[in-house]
């Protein structure tokens, strides 16, 4: 099958998208929405994430030391992405302009999107800047999961977490068909030895 060459791109996908909650004040928030992150460890859980060094959270996320990810449903399109299309700057009241409740979280100072299915508690290990952008790598210290959203084994399913993914062409989509379990349906090719 002929390949066709792209040059440099974004091309990693599906990528959840994120709502980034931090601390700005006695009682106050705000939300960034990010796309470009993922899980970077596992033992302990570790995330990265790039976040503008330009963007309004990024002074109090170093500030605080911690931020909180929060993951819409695919019904929660219109209002993820006006937290990313607005900034905190403009509209500080941007939790209540998108009807979203700030919860406290157990473990740090920012708060938790209560309408969010997930939410995963983060603390700030260590910032790389590069150009104008700052990347974070944060510990997953804590995760939150509407019991809606869990199967019969007390897991998440993604299915009933309905996340919105973001993808490079810049079009946001929900979960598609359960293919197979990973780390079981290869074994199959194993030759018997």
């Amino acid at each position: 099958m002929a390949k066709k060459q792209l040059g440099p791109t974004t091309n990693l996908f599906p990528m959840p998208t994120l709502l980034v909650a931090v601390r700005t004040g006695e009682g106050t928030a705000n939300i960034v929405t990010i796309a470009w992150a993922g899980i970077v460890g596992g033992e302990p859980p570790l995330i990265a994430l790039d976040v503008a060094v330009s963007h309004y959270s990024t002074p109090f996320i170093e500030r605080e030391g911690n931020f909180s990810v929060n993951i819409p449903r695919s019904t929660q399109a219109v209002q993820a992405d006006y937290c990313g299309v607005v900034s905190g700057r403009r509209d500080p009241g941007k939790p209540a302009t998108c009807g979203w409740t700030m919860v406290p979280a157990s473990k740090i100072s920012s708060p938790l999107i209560a309408e969010c299915p997930l939410n995963l508690e983060c603390r700030l290990l260590q910032r790389v800047h590069a150009r104008d952008e700052s990347f974070l790598l944060a510990e997953i210290v804590e995760t939150h999961v509407d019991e809606e959203a869990l199967d019969e084994k007390g897991e998440i399913d993604a299915r009933l977490l309905d996340p919105l993914i973001f993808m490079p062409d810049g079009r946001y989509y929900r979960t598609g068909e359960y293919v197979g379990k990973a780390f079981s349906i290869g074994k199959a090719l194993k030759k018997k030895r």
